[in-house]
């Protein structure tokens, strides 16, 4: 693992799951090396839609079984409300189904640094 740039800021973050514990701990494992910085998390599809329109998150990192009309509708709500954000999905599967219109995917059995690295690979480009 290097360290982080100290020149850049860290990436900006919104978590959407339907759990409250699964919630905390990704944020505290997207906090480990201070290359991420979680800025909201929401358990509902209203909520996620709501905090990415004002908080502008860089990625936004979705469980798809969050309630509401579904993975793909989420995606495309939360992009409309953060044209920017990139969205990466927390997947059960080993295959990388993008068909909901996300940019990446993560097996949810994931170790903490690939969690990280996922979400920084998912990065906006300049």
């Amino acid at each position: 693992m290097s360290d982080p740039d100290p020149k850049q800021a860290p990436l900006r973050v919104l978590l959407v799951d339907p759990d409250d514990c699964v919630r905390e701990s990704l944020a505290g494992l997207l906090g480990i090396g201070q290359r991420c910085l979680v800025v909201g998390t929401a358990g509902s599809a209203d909520t996620a839609v709501r905090l990415a329109a004002e908080l502008d998150p860089e990625v936004v990192v979705v469980d798809p079984r969050v309630p509401g009309d579904g993975a793909a509708a989420l995606i495309a709500e939360v992009r409309q409300a953060a044209p920017r954000a990139r969205v990466l999905v927390l997947n059960w599967s080993d295959t990388a189904d993008l068909s909901s219109g996300a940019d990446a995917y993560i097996r949810k059995t994931f170790r903490p640094q690939e969690l990280i690295d996922a979400v920084v690979a998912t990065r906006p480009r300049p």
